[in-house]
């Protein structure tokens, strides 16, 4: 066998052997799973939202206030084509309406979709499964956040959307949210 050939088989093998370490999931896809999350600020508080609990993020969207016996109701802003509900987020978790601006609008994922205003994004947080936890009774005072995550130094509480939405429903009674 000439060497030129043994090279062109080797040359082979290599290439075919790089090929599976592609096509194969990796160890580290394989044992770490992610919860990809959106890092926001409440009256100066570290939050989190799940990014697949939300349909969109939008930002400098006034809402047009309506007349509503619902507090937390700030009006209703055009989204996607049409008129969405927009609820303060801070008031629907605290109770109290702050005086910050609102400049995002998180669009939740539901058959008949809300917006939930806020002040403050922070970013895009992709956080390992494993620092997840369950909120202790610190975190436990309002009924939506049952999680608590630690990213950069920071402690978040993982505020869930669909508890968001059930209070919103119960809020309105029959009414459309």
């Amino acid at each position: 066998m000439s060497d030129q050939s043994a090279m062109a088989g080797t040359a082979a093998a290599l290439r075919a052997a790089f090929d599976r370490t592609y096509a194969l999931p990796s160890q580290t896809q394989q044992t770490s799973k992610t919860e990809d999350l959106l890092a926001i600020r409440l009256a100066g508080a570290p939050y989190a939202l799940r990014v697949r609990e939300i349909a969109g993020l939008a930002n400098h969207r006034r809402p047009v206030a309506l007349p509503s016996g619902i507090p937390e109701l700030l009006g209703v802003a055009g989204l996607r084509g049409e008129l969405v509900p927009v609820y303060s987020l801070a008031a629907l978790l605290d109770g109290h309406r702050g005086t910050e601006e609102v400049r995002w609008l998180a669009l939740c994922r539901a058959e008949d979709p809300i917006g939930l205003a806020f002040a403050d994004f922070e970013g895009y947080l992709q956080v390992p499964l494993a620092e997840i936890y369950a909120a202790n009774h610190d975190h436990l005072a309002h009924p939506s956040v049952y999680e608590v995550t630690r990213s950069a130094g920071v402690v978040r509480s993982v505020i869930s959307i669909p508890a968001i939405l059930e209070m919103v429903k119960r809020r309105c009674g029959k009414e459309r949210v």
